[in-house]
């Protein structure tokens, strides 16, 4: 057991309760919410590092080697900063936490449906 503390939501999903931090060239340290980081941590997601998301871009530019695994971490949290800032802005919108998680959820799965390049 690693003594971190489980949280329960009325739907019964269980997460650690601390927020996990990665740190990201472009964004810096980005802190992910626990369902996210356990949506990072299935196979599923794992597949997206050996996804290039620049093709053979790569050859031409040494530096672009950047993948898919990357790239949907740093959307997922970008989406995060998006709907916080319209949050704030537009309180009218009403905007609740679970909306935020959500829209995180978005950015962070959506390149999930992409196949290896051939």
């Amino acid at each position: 057991k690693s003594g971190i503390k489980k949280r329960k939501l009325n739907d019964g999903v269980h997460w650690p309760s601390a927020p996990k931090v990665f740190n990201d060239p472009i964004h810096g340290s980005m802190e992910l919410h626990p369902l996210l980081v356990k949506i990072i941590d299935t196979p599923q997601f794992q597949r997206l590092r050996y996804l290039k998301q620049l093709g053979a871009g790569y050859f031409v530019y040494p530096g672009a080697s950047h993948n898919r695994f990357e790239h949907s971490i740093g959307v997922g949290y970008l989406a995060g900063e998006l709907v916080k800032a319209l949050k704030e802005k537009q309180q009218d919108l009403n905007i609740t936490d679970r909306d935020m998680l959500c829209v995180q959820i978005a950015g962070l799965c959506h390149d999930l449906e992409i196949r290896e390049q051939t």
